[in-house]
């Protein structure tokens, strides 16, 4: 079984590693876009900036009880979805949080460093708003994931118990991959509900092949003995 986790681990984080640039190049693709759409985006970046003044004058000394909660929701979503048992869950401002779960992964573990809950849970009902309301929602989606950012920055560091089981580095790799694996769909949809993203996700998991292509046709070479 620890073999299992150790192969396991390799794979994933080589995936991850091979997606940080084949998904970097489609988010850079993406690009373009965004600029022939510089309201959506300005409203998206107006909508973190809103939350970074809120959080500087009031959330930082006060807001321990919203994203310890926010922190075990998510540990609690990513168990469901792997079928694990749910024994309990707590959260306070004082004692921080717990969530006891029956069995586990290392995607349960790191889910709250990556997955942005509330912006992710606002693009369910994008397809829904009138595109006149989009511009506030788009303000929305910036507020809730720069929640996420100042969180993940505050709480991803070594000494967490979740980066620690997980094992550092790859914790660091998978993180970064899937932090930037969501940005770039809440980017594609600031300026569609939905051609954007599709496009994002093909491009990136071809390019993602693409290179891992390469490393297969070039391995023979680079394991063969020098002559």
């Amino acid at each position: 079984m620890r073999l299992f986790r150790i192969l396991f681990k390799f794979l994933v984080g080589g995936l991850a590693l091979l997606g940080l640039a084949g998904f970097g190049k489609a988010l850079w693709q993406l690009l373009p876009q965004l600029i022939r759409a510089p309201s959506q985006i300005l409203a998206f970046l107006g909508g973190g900036a809103v939350f970074l003044l809120f959080w500087f004058v009031y959330l930082a000394h006060r807001e321990g009880f919203w994203s310890t909660l926010e922190h075990e929701l998510t540990h609690a979503l990513f168990a469901v979805l792997f079928f694990k048992k749910i024994r309990s869950l707590s959260a306070s401002r004082q004692r921080g949080g717990t969530i006891t779960i029956e069995g586990g992964n290392v995607v349960i573990a790191l889910s709250p460093y990556f997955f942005p809950l509330g912006a992710l849970l606002l693009l369910l009902i994008k397809p829904l708003v009138q595109p006149q309301y989009q511009l506030y929602l788009n303000m929305l989606l910036g507020f809730f994931y720069f929640f996420h950012l100042v969180h993940l920055f505050r709480e991803f560091h070594p000494g967490q118990p979740d980066i620690q089981i997980s094992g550092r580095l790859f914790s660091l790799v998978f993180v970064a991959f899937m932090n930037l694996f969501f940005l770039g769909i809440i980017l594609s949809t600031l300026t569609d509900r939905g051609s954007n993203t599709v496009a994002f996700l093909k491009s990136g998991a071809v390019h993602t092949f693409q290179y891992l292509r390469t490393i297969y046709t070039h391995l023979p070479t680079l394991a063969a003995p020098n002559r």
